[in-house]
């Protein structure tokens, strides 16, 4: 089966996710297009998941699909942006006709879940890899960007964090139940972080909600000390959090919630007089420390300063 037999078995398993909305042309072409919203800025970003790195070789390929989209919608929920479409690239080893089945019914129940179209992408012989361009729309002048937070303001966070950085641990996270089990696996669930590995829910609601509330967003990735870092220096401004205020996962420590990656919340700043309207949005929030002059981010635990080994990933260290 050659790339453009894979691409028409994807298109058909993708089915409505291909088209409809403001898709005007989808996957077939050279390129698609797509209407956008009168006046909207365009939103756009893209992520690489590599095997062996951000996901196991040897992983189901619908948790893969569904993983590599949630990843880089969490990029438009960081900007409060409305989420549009998006652009998949895979490289593939030899015979992944089975393969590209699982990976696009996972693509597909991402799309449905994150409300977003699949227009196109490309499909190359090589070490399994996935990237995926995620483009959306904001008005002008309400974007959430890593610039922008004041000395003062609050440093809060959505969700749980370490759920995810816990799976990493797990003998399972390579050959998890199928992704219908996965899928309707709660916090009670002893096997919850795999889940939260593999099925990143970007916070899209809160991040609309934060439009003209939030100083400065970003979304948790790397880390929540190595995120709030990178917002600090967009803001020229430095962070203190307090471990006791970070909401943990369950069964997860609190140092690995502060470092561990992939959780994809949102980690934001806003001014002390915004507190009462954290109760209103649609995502539970913590406050978890604030912003102070100079640079870096300081841990402090029941009041005492505390060094971390590691802030957070980095690809290159």
């Amino acid at each position: 089966m050659d790339e453009f037999e894979l691409i028409d078995r994807l298109i058909a398993i993708l089915g409505d996710v291909a088209r409809g909305g403001r898709v005007l042309l989808g996957p077939g072409d050279d390129a698609a297009l797509i209407e956008t919203p009168p006046n909207t800025l365009a939103v756009a970003t893209i992520d690489t998941l590599v095997a062996g790195v951000h996901f196991p070789p040897a992983a189901p390929a619908d948790l893969i699909g569904i993983r590599a989209l949630g990843v880089s919608v969490s990029d438009l929920a960081a900007m409060g942006a409305d989420p549009g479409y998006v652009m998949i690239a895979l490289t593939l080893p030899d015979d992944p006709a089975a393969w590209i089945d699982g990976f696009a019914r996972g693509v597909a129940a991402g799309a449905h879940r994150y409300d977003v179209k699949v227009v196109g992408g490309n499909i190359a012989r090589g070490p399994l890899n996935v990237s995926v361009s995620a483009h959306g729309w904001v008005e002008p002048g309400t974007a959430l960007r890593r610039a922008g937070a004041h000395v003062g303001d609050l440093v809060c966070v959505s969700g749980e964090l370490g759920g995810a950085a816990s799976a990493l641990g797990r003998p399972d996270l390579a050959s998890p139940p199928s992704f219908d089990v996965v899928s309707s696996l709660d916090r009670a669930d002893s096997r919850y972080p795999l889940r939260r590995y593999y099925m990143p829910e970007p916070r899209l609601a809160l991040g609309r909600a934060l439009r003209g509330v939030a100083t400065a967003a970003i979304d948790v990735s790397d880390g929540l000390v190595a995120d709030l870092g990178h917002l600090c220096k967009a803001s020229g401004v430095g962070g203190r959090i307090e471990l006791d205020a970070v909401p943990v996962a369950n069964g997860c420590a609190k140092a690995l919630a502060a470092t561990g990656g992939d959780d994809y919340e949102l980690c934001f700043t806003v001014p002390p007089g915004s507190r009462d309207r954290l109760a209103e949005m649609p995502t539970a929030v913590s406050v978890v420390g604030e912003v102070r002059a100079g640079t870096g981010v300081a841990v402090f635990d029941g009041g005492r300063p505390v060094s971390l080994a590691r802030g957070g990933f980095r690809h290159f260290d």
